[in-house]
């Protein structure tokens, strides 16, 4: 067993390469396919020395090949979430628990073990690790709870109500089953004890079409009665309790909680029956978090239940502009005003196609975990799920072009801008809501000054999510591939403008580039410093306006 494990370790530890941090970037989940082709193809040749396993891997195997002919296009494939969580799923407990461990466990592993190692280093794989599968059911989760879809829908595969069900990508009572369970330990109790009805539900029926893996109801219940006791059901959770009793009587954790939950339904059976006895009000479980106001803001609008007013969109309008450019006059750009003040406006056909998928080809393999903070004191965080990586004008001539264009939309000079920032987003993706202009100015941007403005293209389409949502302005932004999002963030007077709050919303299918945030997108931010003469400030202060929106 010590061989086994030592094989285990180094093939699911990735060789020692670092952790691949795949649920942050759909772009990263498909290079997960290259990860199953390997295995299978190995384990293929091997599979004639394990005739005791045999069947059931073949059946295992031949569900992922089928997996993988399907798929069709990667980035479409991988921008259904459900498909991103079970891939990530296989690779980290599947192959594990279910391949290596019965089949290496009476096998000669040294030869093989070898092998594997030396093919994995040389593709330069890396294994998804648990830490993936947990940032995928928390993307999932985040889906579910953003856009209230029903856990038996999201369990079919069926992403929006308008969606007919997808052939083959209902999810198994293992997949459910791990969903639920890690839900729960990130004490979601009410999403996670409805996933783990949902695996028990499936169980006699999984719909998946193969063996692998097996889970138990016994399982399932081990997860489930707790659950139901942390809502405050003591009653069902003593039933579900006795469910594990009847068919383990000897099981040690159910033994113990029979008498927990026996002493507890006998109290207030006793307090029930004699009124004068004093009532302990029944245990509620503990209330959420009150959301800051621009927090549910932006949830209502990523969800399309708060829009503009038509008093609001009144005095909006779209038009043909040459921006005062000579040669735009031959082809104006499409512009869709969003906002008057603050500004926020909408070009249209920016980037032609090619020039979309020439930045996102630039991105790939490149981008590492998006940090959020100040300048020297950033980390990672849930709060944004993406990757991103950063595209340097000194070192990339093909975007001169487009600089230029960047001029010309915003009558900005590039000088001081950063450099274009390319943002891809994970298994639900998103970026709560934010400002892009610095606390400090001076110690983050130095002489620049703070971020002026900010340009987003967007490099993709976004079947369903993704928008950019301005929480104040009850406004959410659709991603339109080779459009550019336009919006100050600072009043002439260059004082914050707290209005300008924004946020990426989850993205329920698909994927999401842009230079700043889990679309392909990419983002472009414009400084106070050289634009004396492009945008003149103001001549009175606007330091005090709508400070009340600071904190909210």
């Amino acid at each position: 067993m010590s061989r086994v494990r030592a094989f285990l370790w180094i093939l699911l530890a990735g060789v020692g390469l670092v952790s691949g941090d795949y649920y942050s970037a759909i772009s990263e989940v498909e290079r997960l396919l290259d990860v199953e082709a390997f295995l299978v193809e190995r384990l293929e040749d091997y599979l004639e020395k394990a005739q005791q396993q045999q069947e059931n891997i073949e059946r295992f195997l031949q569900h992922v090949e089928q997996l993988h002919s399907r798929h069709g296009d990667i980035e479409a494939f991988f921008g259904n979430p459900i498909n991103a969580f079970t891939t990530i799923r296989r690779l980290v407990h599947d192959w594990k628990h279910n391949v290596f461990e019965q089949v290496f466990d009476t096998s000669n592993l040294e030869n093989y073990k070898t092998s594997v190692s030396a093919g994995l280093k040389k593709a330069e794989i890396q294994e998804p690790t648990k830490e993936d599968l947990l940032g995928a059911t928390r993307g999932l989760w985040r889906l579910q709870e953003m856009y209230k879809l029903p856990t038996k829908q999201l369990a079919k595969g069926i992403l929006a109500p308008e969606e007919q069900r997808q052939m083959n990508l209902s999810l198994s009572a293992s997949d459910c089953y791990e969903i639920g369970r890690h839900l729960c330990q990130m004490k979601e109790y009410s999403y996670g004890s409805e996933w783990l009805l949902e695996a028990r539900t499936r169980l006699p029926r999984d719909p998946s079409g193969y063996v692998l893996p097996k889970i138990t109801k016994v399982q399932i219940l081990e997860q489930l009665s707790p659950a139901f006791s942390q809502l405050g059901n003591k009653k069902l959770a003593h039933k579900l309790n006795n469910e594990i009793l009847d068919a383990e009587p000897g099981h040690e954790e159910a033994v113990k909680n029979k008498i927990v939950y026996e002493a507890v339904l006998a109290r207030e059976r006793s307090i029930s029956s004699s009124p004068r006895m004093k009532v302990d009000p029944p245990q509620e479980p503990a209330p959420e978090p009150e959301l800051k106001e621009s927090q549910e803001l932006y949830q209502r609008v990523c969800r399309g239940e708060l829009r503009q007013s038509p008093k609001e969109q009144r005095y909006l309008r779209c038009w043909l502009s040459h921006q005062d450019e000579p040669y735009q006059r031959l082809s104006p750009f499409k512009v869709e005003q969003l906002s008057g003040d603050p500004y926020v406006a909408y070009f249209h056909d920016v980037l032609s196609d090619k020039e979309s998928e020439l930045i996102i080809e630039h991105g790939k393999g490149q981008v590492t975990r998006s940090e959020i903070g100040q300048t020297g004191n950033s980390t990672v965080s849930e709060i944004r799920t993406s990757q991103n990586t950063w595209l340097w004008y000194e070192n990339n001539p093909w975007l001169a072009d487009i600089k230029q264009r960047l001029e010309d939309i915003t009558g900005l000079s590039t000088d001081t801008a950063e450099p274009l920032q390319l943002v891809n987003y994970g298994i639900g993706g998103q970026y709560e809501p934010h400002f892009d202009f610095m606390d400090d100015a001076e110690k983050n941007f130095g002489w620049k000054g703070n971020r002026l403005l900010t340009a987003l293209f967007y490099l993709n389409d976004v079947p369903l999510g993704g928008a950019t949502a301005f929480p104040f302005l009850h406004l959410a932004v659709p991603p339109v591939k080779g459009s550019l999002l336009v919006w100050y963030n600072l009043h002439r007077s260059l004082h914050k403008d707290f209005r300008t709050k924004h946020a990426g919303c989850p993205v329920l299918k698909g994927s999401k580039w842009m230079s700043i945030s889990f679309l392909p997108v990419c983002n472009e931010w414009f400084h106070e410093a050289a634009q004396e003469f492009r945008r003149p400030c103001a001549l009175t202060s606007d330091a005090e306006k709508f400070l009340e929106l600071e904190n909210k």
